[in-house]
């Protein structure tokens, strides 16, 4: 199908062509003028006919003859395009700005009982006791939200311990430490699923995408073929799948 082939479906479907003992009156798409177009003849009174083109009107009114009326009255009309109608949903700006004013609270509180369930590894039995799994896991989680440096993330951090989102104050700077621990990593992957699991009733079709992420970490290296030395950040690439509705993670990998 052409251009003027799929301008003519539109002006059949969404205007009103006249037929007429002298011909078929069709409009402009921007409904200023009326054309005479004549199916038998081919012909149109359009500039684009006379230039020798078979235009979008003659096409309109071909696809308004392949209708077919039943006895009935009932109209049976056969398309070979489909047309998305662009629909614009109106913002709930009260709802809204009261989700973004308290939505630093309510992430905790959801976070706080993602991470209750969580079983903690086995204590030392000599030396320093570790914190709680399920508070290493908060303060990672909380730390990457706020985007905040370790330093400046220590307010944050207090304010969940006086809540009770933390069952015991740690200093800000060990959370570079967790976040280095890979025996994190599957217990963060594990919940990951786990916060998908409310959704499963709405989510249905889920699609896989990927995204880069660039680290703090800076990197130096040598370019053999030019003979030159390169620096740049260091570049962390990892797949999802997520829900096309609410654009849920419900999986992740490196």
């Amino acid at each position: 199908m052409n251009a003027r082939e799929e301008r003519g479906l539109v002006i059949a479907a969404l205007c009103k062509l006249n037929h007429t003992p002298d011909g078929w009156l069709v409009p402009s798409q921007s409904g200023e003028r009326i054309y005479q177009v004549d199916p038998q003849q081919q012909t149109c009174s359009c500039p684009d006919d006379e230039a020798g083109f078979k235009c979008k009107h003659l096409y309109a009114v071909e696809f308004v003859m392949k209708r077919e009326v039943g006895k009935d009255g009932t109209v049976t009309e056969t398309q070979t395009m489909t047309f998305t109608k662009k629909k614009t949903y109106k913002q709930d700006w009260p709802n809204y700005d009261k989700a973004q004013m308290i939505e630093k609270h309510r992430f905790q509180e959801l976070l706080r009982d993602l991470c209750r369930g969580i079983p903690d590894f086995p204590q030392p039995k000599t030396g320093r006791r570790h914190a709680p799994l399920g508070d290493m896991i908060f303060a990672c989680a909380f730390k990457v939200y706020s985007t905040f440096s370790s330093r400046r993330f220590a307010c944050d951090l207090k304010d969940a311990h006086e809540k009770g989102y933390l069952t015991e104050l740690m200093h800000s700077v060990r959370i570079c430490f967790y976040l280095e621990n890979p025996l994190l990593t599957p217990v963060l992957q594990n919940l990951i699923v786990q916060s998908s699991l409310p959704l499963r009733a709405i989510e249905t079709t889920f699609a896989p995408d990927s995204s880069g992420f660039s680290t703090s970490r800076f990197v130096r290296w040598f370019d053999e073929k030019y003979g030159v030395t390169r620096s740049g950040k260091d570049w962390v690439k990892a797949h999802v799948i997520s829900g096309v509705k609410t654009n849920v993670v419900t999986r992740r990998h490196h």
